[in-house]
């Protein structure tokens, strides 16, 4: 029986520069060069795999060569354009690279470009995965590159283009070839599903652009094996999952549900209904990773074009945006990616999810509002005046605590505090953390540093250096970034040349461990007191600091 069926990657290829989408960096400078005759002889096309770097050859192959051209708008009606069309050109001539990759291919090339064209003006030679060829068929084909008859054109095609050597890369333009984002994949699948007359979910097709990683000749070949598995049927985002081994958005939106509303045994149900399921728990990570990163961007700039979603996803996940705090989403992405890792190298997978979804319900309250710090004091101006005016009310006999007015004791904690500041200490820099936090709010540029240093702590002070620790590594590495602002937030706030240094928790515990062992050994070994040790026998010494 003759197969009549075209499928749908070659029935819908791009045959004019205007209906090859999204590579606007390739195709304005190549109709450019066609409009001013400055075409080059030789060109390479690097990319992923399915974004059309062949399809743009054979493009610029007709435009060069159609009976109207050359033209930027070839018109796919005369001989040449319609030979190169259906792959039977002698001026065309495709080899693939992988196959033919040594040196005596390369010498039977060399012998044919001499040959004239048979009917259009330029005989192209497209060489797809060029980077496979061999060292010495390149060498070979330096000479010939440099210098080719007027009528030839190289077109090098390659996902690999760290693989060709320098001499060749030198003697080309280089086209690099992007992925394609999921929202111009998706354009592409409806505008194929209105001329098939397929009837489809938004969702679905954005679970084939996702599953295709930017590349487009994937999403139709994966979008024609679904129209083909739903058998006239409508294309729902069930099915498609189904069909692609996905796990369903329902079942991530679930446990999103459950973890901000700490069920935990309706999350705990929810991870066990992915392990009945059999889904692969890497890929399951990967997709809930992604879903957070999603509500964390609408928290943050409320940007549906950024996170590539369905309408009805996208409502979803604006309202769990609005359901949990910014911190609560940093740290549920931090601890899923720490998790994929994890799961990775884990002979109990199931195990390692389920103690991190149950970390994450279980995570105290106080640490999911983004509470905001208690507001620094009111600073009042200290004038000759107004101190002499504290030292006569001081001198006086203090009146009852009724009778004490309210704006005196503002004014006595401010003058204190100038003083304290004169010895500063832990505590003093403890008690004034939220002025310094209140002063980087101030400027928008220091609006990512927030989450991080409004759960940071300081733990230790040593002048100059202040010692701060932060929640988690990866809000530590954060405070890290930021170390310079921290460090000129303390001294405005102390007017003293202050240094933030920014450890880990554990971190900081172990170097304070192993300093207060070094001090303790040093003092035991004291001359002093190994002398005192002999005199009065002692069996144990213990290590005290004095303040």
């Amino acid at each position: 029986m003759e197969n009549s069926y075209l499928v749908f990657t070659r029935k819908w290829r791009p045959q004019t520069f205007d209906e090859i989408i999204g590579q606007d960096q390739v195709v304005t400078p190549l109709k450019r060069a066609i409009e001013l005759n400055r075409v080059m002889h030789a060109y390479i096309f690097s990319g992923p795999r399915g974004v059309g770097k062949t399809t743009a050859a054979r493009v610029l192959a007709k435009a060069l060569n159609c009976e109207k051209g050359p033209t930027t708008k070839p018109c796919n009606e005369c001989d040449v354009c319609r030979e190169i069309m259906e792959g039977s050109s002698l001026d065309v001539i495709e080899i693939d690279g992988a196959s033919n990759r040594g040196i005596n291919e390369i010498r039977e090339l060399r012998e044919h470009i001499g040959f004239a064209p048979a009917k259009g003006r330029y005989k192209v030679y497209i060489i797809d995965e060029v980077h496979m060829l061999t060292k010495e068929a390149f060498n070979a084909l330096l000479k010939t590159l440099e210098e080719p008859p007027k009528h030839v054109i190289f077109i090098f095609a390659t996902t690999d283009p760290q693989q060709i050597p320098q001499t060749i890369l030198s003697r080309c333009q280089h086209f690099r070839f992007r992925r394609m984002p999921a929202n111009i994949i998706v354009t592409n699948l409806k505008m194929i599903a209105k001329n098939e007359k397929i009837s489809y979910e938004e969702e679905a097709l954005y679970m084939i652009a996702k599953a295709a990683d930017g590349a487009l000749r994937d999403a139709q070949r994966i979008f024609d094996q679904s129209v083909t598995y739903v058998k006239g049927k409508k294309l729902t985002a069930n099915i498609a999952a189904e069909m692609l081994g996905e796990i369903d958005f329902e079942v991530l939106n679930s446990l999103t549900d459950a973890i901000v509303k700490k069920d935990l045994k309706a999350a705990v149900e929810t991870v066990e209904k992915v392990f009945e399921a059999g889904v692969d728990l890497k890929h399951f990570l990967k997709d809930f990773i992604e879903l957070l990163r999603n509500v964390l961007i609408i928290k943050t700039v409320n940007s549906k074009e950024i996170i590539e979603q369905g309408e009805e996803e996208y409502n979803y996940l604006k309202e769990m945006s609005g359901k949990m705090a910014r911190e609560e989403i940093l740290y549920m992405l931090q601890k899923a990616i720490e998790t994929e890792q994890l799961v990775d190298r884990s002979s109990i997978p199931n195990i390692v999810l389920e103690t991190t979804v149950i970390d994450m319900v279980l995570r105290p309250d106080k640490n999911r509002a983004a509470a905001a710090p208690e507001p620094a004091p009111r600073k009042t101006e200290i004038t000759e005046e107004l101190k002499q005016e504290i030292k006569e009310i001081k001198a006086q006999s203090p009146p009852k605590e009724e009778e004490k007015p309210s704006h005196q004791s503002i004014i006595i904690d401010s003058i204190e505090e100038e003083e304290e500041i004169k010895k500063l200490t832990k505590d003093i820099i403890e008690k004034r953390w939220p002025n310094i936090i209140e002063r980087a709010k101030e400027n928008k540029e220091n609006e990512k540093a927030m989450p991080a240093l409004e759960t940071s702590g300081v733990v230790s002070y040593e002048e100059p250096s202040v010692f701060i620790t932060g929640e988690n590594p990866f809000y530590t590495g954060m405070l890290k970034e930021y170390a310079e602002l921290i460090t000129q937030l303390l001294k405005e706030e102390f007017k003293k040349e202050l240094k933030a240094v920014i450890y880990e928790k554990e971190e900081f515990n172990r170097k304070f461990q192993v300093k207060k062992d070094v001090m303790e050994e040093e003092a035991k070994n004291h001359p002093v007191v190994k002398e005192l040790g002999k005199i009065f026998s002692f069996s144990d010494i213990a290590v005290k600091k004095i303040k």
